[in-house]
């Protein structure tokens, strides 16, 4: 593999570990969890439990963040943020076509690293 694919390679792994981290700050520095709380209220699939959820996700957003920038098993580390990413796409921006495709394709990407892990 040449220099530039080598290059890109890095540059795509670092940024699909931001990509989990960056949200994942912002919603609990930023946002505040009360905030992601209320949008997850609106999820009847999420029952009566909005709140252990809201910090799964925020929690899950940034250990797999961290642990993709650190490229730790990534065969298992890529398997949250795909499920985050297809729920989001499925859910809260469902409607909004061109934010479930690129929620899609990250997703995809996640798969191709986890694939390539041995």
């Amino acid at each position: 593999m040449g220099n530039i694919q080598k290059t890109a390679m890095q540059v795509n792994w670092i940024l699909l570990g931001l990509v989990m981290l960056i949200p994942g700050l912002l919603k609990l520095f930023v946002m505040k969890p009360a905030a992601v709380v209320t949008m997850l209220e609106s999820m009847p699939i999420l029952g009566s439990a909005p709140t252990f959820f809201a910090w799964v996700l925020i929690l899950s957003e940034i250990i797999f963040g961290i642990l993709i920038l650190a490229k730790y098993k990534l065969r298992y580390t890529t398997i949250p943020p795909i499920i985050i990413l297809l729920v989001a796409a499925f859910t809260v921006h469902w409607g909004s076509w061109p934010n479930v495709l690129v929620h899609l394709a990250v997703a995809s990407n996640y798969w191709i690293w986890g694939l390539k892990d041995k």
